[in-house]
């Protein structure tokens, strides 16, 4: 579980002001405001269908949204800026996300290799990357389906990393994984954070997950942020009705609860 947020010291990475998203007559993301802290992890929880991979995609612009802003380092990412954004910015995905037909280490290149890196500079990433996700070098030849999930998490990571973004944004990037698979590589999740400092946007559906990695908890429900704070708040001061209802759905964080664990 992480250490208590920092005082903020300087602005929040990344701002959302107003942001809306339709599908059609569907709400995926009602009007929102939400700040996200610089050197902090935040995390996103709720439901399927809540709305935390379409607060996601709009971060780092995927989609667009309908009204608002979305402010990265003090400016309004646009059409124009977009692409310079994403390029500050690290995204990982279920299972890594990998492409089948590249092995691990030009998939973790792939971006560094476009801006015209030196083969030299590579190889100097990727290796301090390896060791701090704890993937051995001799996996960095195989492709995706030669790994196991964890692996291509790990890769994905890497992938995500390469370029030293200021935001880091995953996806829920363990869903996918057995429980002590999924153990170990939030344990090297939590310890790589930490040494790095980054800022970090992680969605999960899970709250045990939310409280080990998470400054910040944004609890989503039908497009609408229902609570945000840390993980004692939200089981001890609930802001509405359905915050306790979903607490207690996950039993085995109620568990943890019960034992001082959250």
């Amino acid at each position: 579980m992480p250490t208590s947020a920092p005082t903020p010291s300087s602005p929040p990475i990344l701002r959302l002001l107003g942001i809306t998203k339709r599908y059609g007559d569907t709400v995926a993301l009602a009007p929102t405001d939400l700040d996200v802290d610089t050197a902090c992890t935040t995390v996103l929880i709720g439901p399927s269908g809540c709305g935390k991979t379409t607060l996601l995609r709009l971060m780092i612009g995927l989609i667009r949204p309908d009204a608002g802003q979305v402010m990265f380092l003090g400016a309004a990412l646009t059409p124009r800026n977009v692409r310079e954004g994403r390029l500050r910015m690290g995204y990982v995905v279920q299972d890594g996300g990998l492409f089948p037909h590249l092995d691990a280490r030009d998939n973790v290149c792939l971006v560094a290799r476009h801006l015209g890196w030196s083969r030299e500079r590579e190889d100097g990433r990727v290796a301090d990357l390896a060791e701090l996700v704890r993937l051995p070098t001799a996996l960095l030849r195989r492709y995706p389906a030669e790994m196991s999930g964890g692996q291509r998490q790990r890769v994905g990571l890497m992938r995500a990393l390469m370029l030293d973004p200021e935001l880091l944004l995953l996806d829920e990037p363990l869903a996918a994984l057995d429980p002590l698979v999924r153990a170990d590589l939030q344990d090297d999740l939590a310890a790589a954070f930490a040494k790095l400092g980054k800022s970090v946007v992680l969605v999960t559906h899970d709250l045990a997950e939310a409280a080990f990695f998470g400054h910040t908890i944004v609890l989503l429900q039908d497009g609408h942020v229902v609570q945000r704070g840390s993980a004692a708040e939200l089981v001890h001061r609930p802001a509405a009705p359905f915050v306790t209802r979903f607490v207690k759905a996950q039993r085995h964080f109620e568990v943890q609860v019960a034992d001082g664990g959250a």
